[in-house]
């Protein structure tokens, strides 16, 4: 009696034991968790006088994991132009004196920040956002890339 009531006890503990273990979280190509990997770029806002604006993703090029094909995928999306994905946004109004920063979801490796005019044509190409020198309407594409790909992001400002 007291062998089967010790076997029972021993066989409780290694279930529960078993139980507790933690799971070895499975990872892709690049370290990251593949449940967690997403099949688009982090998102970006913009914060103009710490007032936070979402911008519009454009085109794209981005690698995950594809739990489904048990392996790395890439998707290539095109989009509209900035002019045309900026559409009837909201574009809030600034000046040379305002603060804007832009807020990445996960920080890229480098980007860039392009300005267009209503034609979609480009008009030059910084580090940071540039007031100076528009006026009125003017469209914002941010392009940043990490390791995984590229994102291009849209928002318009009303630049006084």
């Amino acid at each position: 009696m007291k062998f089967k009531l010790l076997y029972i006890i021993i066989l409780i503990f290694l279930i529960l034991s078993g139980c507790s273990q933690e799971k070895e979280i499975a990872r892709n190509a690049f370290g990251e968790d593949i449940n967690t990997t997403s099949q688009k770029p982090p998102s970006l806002t913009v914060a103009i006088n710490e007032e936070e604006f979402f911008t519009a993703l454009g085109a794209y090029k981005w690698s995950y994991y594809d739990q489904k094909a048990g392996g790395m995928a890439a998707i290539e999306a095109e989009s509209l132009p900035p002019s045309e994905l900026a559409g009837s946004r909201k574009a809030p109004a600034v000046n040379s004196d305002t603060s804007i920063e832009l807020n990445f979801e996960e920080e890229p490796i480098s980007y860039k920040v392009n300005i267009w005019d209503a034609a979609d044509k480009l008009k030059g190409s910084f580090k940071e956002v540039q007031l100076n020198g528009e006026s009125g309407r003017t469209v914002y594409e941010v392009v940043a890339t990490w390791e995984r790909g590229t994102g291009h992001y849209v928002f318009p400002l009303n630049v006084e």
